[in-house]
């Protein structure tokens, strides 16, 4: 699935010719993006022998970042040398040789459902009211980040007189500062507490002073912003751990367990438009501030009861 919308989100960006048909595009990237995370997580629990399968989750998360930062490097030359739609064509050659890895990934439930058995599992009714809660916290953080990120970012930062090349160099440093974290997650298992609190001192303030420093700090502020972010996936991969390591269907309370916070980015992002809008970047900002404050307080106060952690 995850292999088949990418191909098909290639192709309907190489021929988007509309606001529509971009965003039939980006609709086709959300499923591949969706499937894509409920097979990944579902392969690091079922394929890892660790007793903290979150750090494998956390690791891959960062090995992709690191990925898709080089992929947007190569791809802005890419651009600047061939164009959009040479571009897309290798794009979707590509994703044509992602099938292969995919058809010998042998991991899964090999059971088959008859459609009532596979409905019944999909009944949010059937789902644990923890992983409800546990959800909640999580959107708390997709609204933080959809709030200072999403287009905001971009768009703050083109206001302030930066190029396309270096808003996407930018954002290429933003992805993959995420890789600094692989020895962490490779060697050891850090502290919960300790790593809310690094997530926290650096995001928090940095998002605040975005809007409110110069040029060159304001650049600063950003990748430590990223930093914070990415060391948040930590604690994001560990309430994921925490809710789904005991569950009878893995990739069902996966999908269960981030379906809110899928839904809250369609608020989120009207959110910073109006924001914007109304009140300039400078309230954006802030309210992901705050928001990532809360957030990192409801992801203490939700691991902190669970003795593993």
């Amino acid at each position: 699935m995850s292999a088949l919308g990418n191909l098909v989100s290639i192709a309907l960006y190489g021929i988007s010719s509309s606001p529509f048909s971009y965003s039939v595009a980006k609709g086709a990237q959300g499923i591949k993006e969706a499937s894509l995370w409920a097979v990944n997580r579902n392969a690091a629990y079922e394929i890892t022998k660790s007793e903290h399968p979150e750090m494998v989750t956390s690791t891959l998360l960062f090995i992709r970042a690191l990925a898709m930062a080089v992929g947007a490097i190569v791809s802005g030359f890419l651009i600047s040398w061939v164009g959009f739609h040479w571009l897309f064509a290798l794009l979707a050659v590509i994703s044509v040789l992602i099938f292969i890895p995919a058809r010998k990934l042998d991991i899964g439930q090999k059971k088959k459902f008859t459609l009532n058995e596979f409905l019944k599992k999909l009944d949010p009714r059937s789902v644990d009211h923890k992983i409800w809660r546990t959800s909640v916290v999580m959107s708390i953080y997709v609204a933080a980040s959809t709030l200072a990120v999403g287009f905001v970012l971009p768009i703050f930062l083109l206001s302030k007189g930066l190029g396309y090349w270096e808003i996407g160099m930018i954002f290429a440093a933003y992805v993959g500062v995420g890789a600094l974290l692989l020895p962490v997650t490779l060697r050891k298992v850090p502290s919960v507490k300790h790593t809310i609190l690094i997530q926290t001192l650096l995001y928090s303030p940095a998002v605040v002073l975005i809007p409110l420093v110069g040029d060159h700090l304001m650049i600063v502020m950003v990748m430590l912003m990223a930093l914070g972010e990415s060391t948040s996936y930590i604690i994001w991969e560990s309430l994921v751990s925490r809710m789904v390591r005991r569950s009878e269907n893995l990739a069902t309370s996966i999908a269960f367990l981030q379906m809110p916070s899928n839904f809250v980015l369609i608020p989120a992002y009207v959110l910073a438009g109006l924001l914007v809008d109304g009140f300039g970047y400078l309230a954006s900002f802030w309210i992901a501030g705050v928001l990532f404050l809360l957030y990192s307080i409801a992801a203490w106060r939700t691991l902190k009861s669970d003795p593993d952690h």
